[in-house]
């Protein structure tokens, strides 16, 4: 999660300070296509992927931290996830006890 974050906030970070660099539409395109395939590669969230489409919309993708926005909307359904299993387990323990 700390790598996702971290990469996500490196690349906003330089997609609004290098704007005049990323703003000319192959090489922002290219800069976007790694960013948002790195991330998927490190998250496997479809929802941040589709989110992360917003980066090639221009003017709004270049000022917008998109990339930190998904990845700390995703940081959060996995917590939700994991919060959920962990409940699970904890009832499933439980249950097993009580019956023994």
């Amino acid at each position: 999660m700390a790598l996702a974050l971290g990469i996500s906030l490196v690349a906003d970070l330089l997609d609004y300070l290098a704007a005049p660099i990323f703003g000319v539409p192959i090489i922002g395109d290219i800069f976007d296509v790694i960013v948002s395939g790195l991330l998927f590669s490190i998250t496997k969230s479809k929802v941040s992927l589709i989110m992360n489409l917003a980066e090639f919309i221009p003017f709004l993708g270049d000022f917008l931290p998109v990339y930190t926005i998904s990845t700390l909307i995703w940081i959060l359904r996995e917590q939700e996830e994991n919060k959920l299993g962990l409940l699970k387990r904890v009832v499933r323990l439980l249950s097993n006890k009580s019956t023994r």
